[in-house]
């Protein structure tokens, strides 16, 4: 081995190198609270600081995290209100550098036997606090877009009119599944990647709650098979990107037992709301699903990308992916090998994400995600509360969760919807630009919306109070400049 190979293999300046990366970490937890969440650069300036780094190939560890630390966005601060991503517990990311040592591969048992182990593990333990029959089973893959369409392949294997179309392709088939038009667009891409093209997905109009209208079902069906298309599958939302918004999850299923059709539940964001007590109603019915995702690093503390896959029949899980690889598995054998998750995963080599949900399960307990999600869903509940108290400001839809959508709307003004979207498009960058917040938007049948996520624990109602005021503010000095009035 080479002098420098020996230098980066050593134990010794590893150790000098963690210990000082974990001191940089708990100092920087330490300074979240007075952080902005979003120190923003452009992009150039950004590039060019991290093209010098390369220059010399003598860059020390600690400039490195420095800079990394300093430039990205502060999920840990309470100021962060933005995306549908949570500020991992310190615990679960030490489960990542572990893993980073280790390099453990859950394709195989031989590559990751304690990465496999856990994932059954957390499975079974969630499927029992998520309120799934004892007869789930289910396997973690990296994010809910993988989840999603691993779900539809499965649902395609189960549903399949005729023959088999791992082997055979869609043959004659138009197949095509219904979902809420508000649901994410990986369902979208999902069924495109399937070769089921724009006619393979028919999306249910949705309320003024944004909620699907299940009362329309039935009628989409019968049209759908009129016009020769093969309904597969029936997508609930639980709950939907914008809005947070849960579809009736028990009428869904009795429209698919109905039709024999798949039922598939994409509770990437709001599937672990069973753990909340108060809001269990609002996936009343996931237990009926044939296939259910969640994402463990949107409202369960872990770092992404972790979505766990759960089917209601775990066979299912094995009938996805048909291939040989004599050279690892042996796939003909038609054993349910929970093991080898490379049977039933679309990742060949997946690292071993369960030690992230592992390690905070195993530590704190199952109350641990119990206490992070009513914390979560009760400083959104604030923030609505603090809309609607306030007249220049609007809800778009009451929030059953910890996403609240909301504007700049003064009604006295007489501005047009085109003039109030440019207005709150224009706050929204102030806000990132001129305070410590940071909030994203969204549209809503035409109409901007501010949207805040709130997936930090540590963001209190002072937090909330606060930007809602430099909403206002900001709201009021655009109002008064467009009307030529002083702005003080």
């Amino acid at each position: 081995m080479t002098p420098l190979l020996e230098q980066v293999y050593a134990p010794g300046d590893f150790r000098r190198q963690g210990h000082a990366l974990v001191d940089q970490l708990a100092d920087y937890l330490e300074a979240c609270p007075t952080l902005p969440a979003n120190p923003l650069v452009a992009p150039e300036d950004l590039l060019s600081t991290f093209r010098s780094l390369l220059s010399n190939n003598k860059t020390k560890p600690e400039d490195l995290y420095e800079l990394m630390l300093r430039h990205s966005l502060h999920l840990h601060a309470p100021a962060y209100m933005g995306h549908q991503v949570n500020p991992p517990a310190p615990l679960s990311a030490l489960g990542d550098l572990l893993n980073g040592i280790i390099n453990g591969s859950t394709a195989i048992y031989e590559m990751g036997s304690t990465g496999a182990v856990m994932e059954r593990l957390v499975m079974e333990a969630f499927a029992n606090m998520l309120g799934l029959s004892s007869a789930t089973g289910g396997f973690m893959t990296n994010g809910g877009t993988l989840a999603n369409l691993t779900a539809l392949l499965a649902a395609r294997a189960a549903k399949w009119p005729e023959g088999d179309a791992w082997q055979a392709g869609n043959g004659p088939f138009r197949p095509c599944v219904l979902v809420n038009e508000q649901a994410h667009y990986c369902i979208d891409r999902a069924v495109r990647i399937m070769g089921w093209g724009e006619q393979g997905i028919i999306n249910v109009p949705s309320d003024e709650a944004y909620k699907m209208k299940t009362e329309e079902l039935d009628g989409l069906i019968a049209e759908a098979r009129k016009k020769g298309l093969t309904p597969l599958a029936i997508i609930g939302s639980a709950g939907t990107t914008s809005t947070g918004s849960f579809d009736d999850l028990d009428s869904i299923a009795e429209v698919a037992e109905r039709h024999k059709l798949w039922f598939h539940v994409d509770g990437a964001h709001g599937g672990a709301q069973y753990l909340d007590p108060d809001r269990r109603d609002l996936v009343r019915g996931m237990d009926r699903a044939d296939s259910v995702i969640v994402d463990f690093h949107k409202t369960m503390m872990t770092p992404g990308l972790t979505t766990g896959v759960f089917f209601k029949n775990g066979s299912d899980a094995y009938r996805t992916f048909h291939q040989k690889a004599e050279y690892l598995l042996s796939f003909d054998s038609g054993e349910e090998d929970w093991a080898n998750m490379g049977r039933r995963t679309f990742e060949c080599t997946k690292n071993m994400m369960s030690l992230r949900v592992f390690s905070l399960l195993s530590v704190y307990g199952p109350e641990v995600f119990r206490d992070y999600l009513t914390s979560v869903n009760g400083i959104a509940a604030h923030c609505a509360v603090a809309v609607r108290q306030t007249p220049e400001l609007e809800l778009a839809v009451l929030p059953e969760t910890n996403i609240v959508c909301f504007r700049y709307h003064p009604k006295t003004t007489g501005l047009s919807l085109e003039e109030v979207n440019g207005l709150n498009q224009m706050i929204r960058a102030q806000i990132i630009q001129e305070t410590d917040f940071y909030i994203v938007q969204t549209k809503l049948r035409g109409l901007v919306w501010l949207r805040c996520t709130f997936t930090n624990p540590m963001t209190s109602r002072g937090h909330v109070d606060k930007m809602l005021q430099e909403v206002k503010a900001r709201g009021e000095a655009q109002v008064a400049f467009r009307s030529g009035m002083p702005v003080f």
